[in-house]
């Protein structure tokens, strides 16, 4: 009798004579690994794929060398558009059992002789993973526009559906998420996710049923295509009704020539668009993220203060650290002044001032510069302010003046920009902050013509 796992003899105490597992423990387990295959066998006969690929996943934890099962999952997840994970099942399977019999080779056999399947199956994860970036920078409608051109290649990828479902039911279209999560239980009936989208839309139990019914008596293939030629229909028929309105336009005269200032309606166009946005903002987002914002502002302003509080005190030992060194080798230099290489003595006490003075300039200036690229203005002054007094920087100054104009400290900001144009004339930053003191001077100008206007005013 041989081993289930590496084949060798089974010594007469039950235990494989080579890796030493009990014979009787690893019979269970394929028994166990048959029986949860036979379950997802019937569940995908019946297009339940999600559970389907639970219970194909638990038969190959009992037995990872189960062929049928690991084929039979490749296979699952090809249907629901998961073409790269199948194949990788298909590529294991072959590898446990390189023979003909072995349904896998023949599978990976027809993939790989169109090259262009492979291609797509990349272009769909870049597709996918790019509209997921969308989403998250808040491009919804560019979202939507490449989901939509991706199903159209790729009809049975799940993902996709159950993605613009969400962002449907976000835009509040009920009507479109439906439809979406109609497609996804067409292919894999019990979808967990495409259900708790339904009851979360007001769906009932009946209505759920009713759908799933109905999917199993429709060719699923057939159908997509029959509906993706009916929206593209109400498409073209909306984007006509749109123009025949603009054309109905009673206040045109016939003969007469006026011409039109665009601009103007433009402002229009972008005012309309921005209180619709704020509106849509105010009434839908804002009363579910309030909370969440709170809890979020509170957790980050302890952070911060947290984090402040542990800066100052680094800031308080550095500045001790200076203050204390730099009394020890003002001793060292009057020391090293009553001998005859003073002048010596009195540079190498220079390079160890400036060494400190760097060092602790150096620490400041980048947890300044840091808190400026977080938006923690107060903090960021606050360091480059400190920095700037050890040592005299092109870059410490900008950012420090940058810091007080966006916490509307215009008069530090001024003081700031003055000493970096006074110590660095040829500095890069020479343009932006000459453009920002003249600004200042014609807007200080106006304000002092007009108080002198109003004092001779009787």
């Amino acid at each position: 009798m041989e081993c289930l796992s590496c084949g060798s003899p089974i010594l007469m105490n039950g235990y494989c004579s080579t890796c030493g597992l009990s014979h009787n423990l690893l019979v269970k387990a394929h028994n166990t690994a048959n029986h949860y295959y036979n379950i997802g066998l019937d569940r995908a006969k019946v297009r339940d794929l999600t559970g389907a690929m639970d219970a194909l996943e638990m038969a190959l934890k009992y037995n990872k060398k189960h062929i049928d099962a690991r084929n039979l999952l490749g296979l699952v997840q090809y249907e629901m558009g998961e073409v790269v994970l199948g194949l990788t099942n298909w590529v294991v399977s072959s590898n446990y059992e390189n023979r003909q019999e072995n349904r896998a080779l023949r599978y990976i056999k027809e993939v790989q002789s169109d090259p262009s399947k492979l291609e797509e199956a990349n272009q769909l994860a870049r597709k996918f993973n790019q509209a997921l970036q969308y989403v998250k920078q808040r491009n919804k409608d560019i979202a939507l526009i490449q989901l939509k051109r991706m199903l159209t290649e790729s009809p049975h990828f799940i993902k996709g559906y159950l993605l613009l479902a969400l962002l449907y039911m976000e835009s509040g279209n009920y009507d479109k998420a439906k439809k979406s999560l109609r497609r996804v239980i067409r292919i894999d009936k019990n979808n967990t996710l495409a259900i708790k989208y339904l009851s979360e839309m007001g769906a009932g139990p009946k209505e759920i049923i009713g759908i799933k019914e109905r999917s199993v008596r429709m060719d699923v293939d057939e159908t997509f295509r029959e509906e993706d030629k009916e929206e593209r229909k109400a498409d073209i028929e909306a984007i006509v009704k749109e123009g025949l309105k603009e054309i109905d336009n009673s206040n045109l005269k016939i003969g007469n020539y006026q011409e039109i200032n665009h601009n103007k309606f433009n402002l229009i166009y972008v005012g309309v668009g921005i209180l619709i946005g704020v509106l849509i903002f105010w009434i839908l987002i804002l009363p579910n993220n309030t909370k969440s914002v709170k809890g979020q502002y509170k957790d980050l302003q302890l952070n911060y203060s947290n984090e402040l509080s542990k800066k100052n005190v680094t800031i308080s030992n550095l500045k001790g650290d200076v203050e204390s060194l730099e009394k020890q080798l003002a001793v060292t230099k009057e020391e090293l002044e009553n001998k005859a290489n003073i002048e010596m003595q009195e540079e190498e006490f220079m390079v160890v001032k400036e060494y400190i003075s760097d060092a602790a300039f150096a620490a400041l200036y980048e947890e300044g510069k840091k808190a400026y690229d977080e938006e923690f203005y107060q903090k960021a002054y606050t360091m480059l302010s400190v920095a700037v007094k050890l040592k005299e920087d092109e870059d410490a100054y900008y950012y420090l003046g940058k810091s007080y104009l966006k916490e509307d400290k215009e008069e530090k900001a001024n003081e700031a920009f003055q000493t970096l144009i006074t110590l660095y004339p040829q500095s890069r930053y020479q343009d932006e902050i000459a453009s920002y003191i003249d600004a200042e001077s014609n807007e200080s100008n106006r304000n002092s013509e007009e108080e002198d206007e109003e004092e001779e005013e009787p």
